[in-house]
């Protein structure tokens, strides 16, 4: 005899699926999966007809679109006659001019209005493999997507939208628009930027390989911002001992050659030359770098210069003879005080415009804006202020002439 325990189960599954499977419950979480700011409106639109409230689950990003007045109204009036008349989604979407590859992305991706979207029939066809998995993520995934497609191009936001790592970044990672200026500069090797690049940028990098690269390249911008501010006279002179050439590093190329002859940290001794006395001589044999060597001052006799470090490639020990021969050098010098080290500001300033202008002329206002305030804090420069007298100028400049103001009667 059969129980009826199982009867009673089966009965209990029987009434509850049809439930689970409901269609207006389905819509309903959907469009409760909208950002609360723009749920009611929403709510509004798909409210008016089956075929926007269809849109929550053919076409999300089209009805936030209509939601949220993207486009103009002559557009988004085209786009509502296409769905009232049952013309396919795609005919709409063209009409309201959003992107189809957007179509299959959730809800839970639109959490501010849509601005001017790629839509490039080769970006188009390729991105439709890299859209996000996890719902979660898909806001952050389509803001920088469109972000590094508009401040870098197709093949920079194809790469940014393959790895999950923009998307959920970690603290001590670079901030995207700088990782897009790095690899717009790699596109451009005659700039003074592009040639500071230590790696240019390709799609196959992967992100930590990039993030290496962005601070390397970063203090080498540092470094020649500093050369170009640093103003100095030679303290000790070049000259060759035991068969071996001193030849000081003065300029950024000089840095950046020779740190790629030797493998060592050369590129990035802008801390060094800022915070102090510091002078960097290359160690040659028959024109060929064998080491490097850092000059400083005696800390008790500041006319002696003296040995802070001594190096051969790769940062290795120097062999005993080129010491022989370093210490000979310097017994050969004349001693006097360390000539005076100025630091000019305005230089730096004009050369960190010169470095950054390229670059900068290829963005929006408001991506220019945003760029500049992170390079700035990166590049540790510091705005110029303006005097007393100038602010005073600028406020009496800024101050409405009396007689055009709309009280002129009463002001005069």
């Amino acid at each position: 005899m059969q129980s009826k325990r199982p009867i009673t189960s089966r009965k209990k599954l029987d009434s509850t699926s049809p439930a689970l499977e409901n269609t207006q419950l389905r819509r309903s979480q959907l469009l409760q999966s909208f950002h609360f700011s723009c749920r009611r409106r929403v709510d509004e639109i798909a409210n008016q007809a089956a075929c926007f409230e269809e849109l929550a689950e053919t076409f999300p990003g089209l009805l936030f679109a209509l939601a949220t007045n993207y486009g103009t109204a002559e557009a988004r009036r085209a786009a509502v006659a296409h769905l009232i008349s049952g013309s396919r989604l795609r005919e709409a979407a063209n009409a309201l001019g959003l992107p189809w590859w957007m179509r299959k992305l959730p809800p839970q991706a639109f959490n501010k209005r849509l601005e001017t979207l790629p839509d490039d029939p080769k970006f188009s066809a390729r991105i439709v493999n890299l859209l996000p998995t996890v719902p979660a993520i898909s806001a952050k995934w389509l803001e920088r997507v469109t972000q590094a497609y508009r401040i870098c191009g197709p093949e920079f936001a194809l790469w940014v939208a393959r790895h999950d790592r923009f998307h959920a970044p970690l603290i001590t990672d670079p901030a995207l628009p700088y990782v897009a200026a790095w690899a717009w500069f790699a596109d451009h090797p005659e700039t003074l930027g592009g040639q500071l690049l230590r790696r240019p940028w390709t799609p196959n990098m992967s992100p930590r390989r990039a993030f290496d690269e962005v601070t390397a390249w970063r203090k080498r911008i540092r470094l020649a911002l500093t050369l170009s501010s640093l103003s100095r006279k030679p303290w000790l002179s070049e000259g060759s001992a035991l068969g071996y050439e001193f030849v000081e590093l003065r300029t950024i190329e000089d840095f950046i050659n020779e740190s790629d002859a030797m493998d060592n940290c050369l590129d990035s001794f802008s801390e060094k030359l800022e915070s102090g006395v510091s002078y960097v001589f290359s160690i040659r044999r028959n024109g060929l770098p064998v080491a490097d060597i850092e000059i400083g001052v005696h800390p008790v006799d500041p006319t002696l210069p003296t040995i802070v470090q001594l190096r051969g490639p790769r940062n290795r020990r120097a062999h005993p003879e080129i010491w022989r021969a370093a210490y000979s050098w310097l017994g050969s010098q004349e001693l006097h005080p360390v000539p005076p080290q100025v630091v000019n500001s305005a230089a730096r300033r004009r050369a960190w415009r010169a470095l950054w202008k390229p670059y900068l002329a290829t963005l929006s206002p408001a991506d220019r804006e945003q760029f500049e305030k992170i390079a700035l804090e990166l590049d540790k420069l510091r705005t110029r202020r303006r005097t007393r007298t100038q602010r005073m100028r600028t406020a009496t400049a800024q101050r409405p002439d009396p007689i055009l103001s709309e009280d002129a009667g009463t002001a005069c």
